[in-house]
């Protein structure tokens, strides 16, 4: 699902964002500027891929409604795709909150393809082979790890350890079951291993990724589990 935030709602155009949305096969909600009235149950319960934000020539007004957005409720963290029509393109700040842009008039093949991109950027799913949390990707049968494309240079024990949180999220193992179930039975080292192991694969995920694994006070650790 696709939140579009527009300016004015109006009758949707041919060429008009929910229109291109819709013939690509998005589901499309159309939302104010303050994205007010929508309804946050239903948005819990389905939460949407996307906000695209129809800015037009307007970057301070659409500015102010991604701060708006970023401030708090179920769309905090939701990527947002801003569209411009601008004659010359300004340095866009990327720190206001918004993840990408696209230019108007709309190229349907290009918006579709950046709508693809955020979406696979923040998606998560798991296989036999492959898992996938946010930027985080982890390739079981090529043992190796990614964050945002770019390669972790992990050891072995590191590599495990990052597996078996990833393929148990949202759990809390405590120390002692880390080293049972990654380190095996037969290890002699002690639980500050894990510890040292776990600051390691932090340091190499970079400040945001390695967010995702979470220290629970007195408990352990664990992999961040589904917003």
């Amino acid at each position: 699902m696709i939140i579009c935030a527009e300016p004015e709602l109006a009758v949707a155009e041919r060429d008009s964002i929910p229109t291109v949305l819709a013939d690509l096969g998005c589901h499309t909600v159309l939302g104010r500027f303050d994205l007010g009235g929508l309804d946050e149950e239903a948005l819990l319960r389905t939460p949407p891929n996307v906000v695209v934000v129809e800015a037009g020539d307007d970057l301070i007004r659409a500015q102010r409604a991604i701060k708006k957005l970023r401030s708090g409720g179920v769309l905090a963290d939701t990527p947002v795709l801003l569209a411009l029509t601008l004659p010359r393109l300004p340095a866009l700040d990327f720190s206001t909150g918004f993840d990408d842009f696209v230019l108007l008039p709309l190229v349907p093949a290009e918006l579709y393809a950046r709508l693809r991109q955020l979406d696979w950027k923040t998606a998560t799913f798991g296989s036999e082979e492959v898992l996938k949390i946010d930027e985080l990707v982890i390739d079981i049968a090529g043992h190796e790890a990614k964050v945002g494309g770019r390669p972790l240079p992990l050891t072995h024990q590191e590599f495990e350890l990052l597996r078996f949180l990833a393929q148990h999220r949202g759990r809390v193992f405590t120390r002692d079951q880390l080293l049972e179930r990654v380190w095996g039975y037969s290890y002699g080292g002690g639980t500050r291993t894990v510890d040292i192991h776990v600051r390691r694969v932090r340091a190499k995920m970079g400040a945001h990724a390695g967010g995702l694994i979470e220290t629970v006070r007195n408990v352990g650790y664990k992999m961040r589990g589904a917003r």
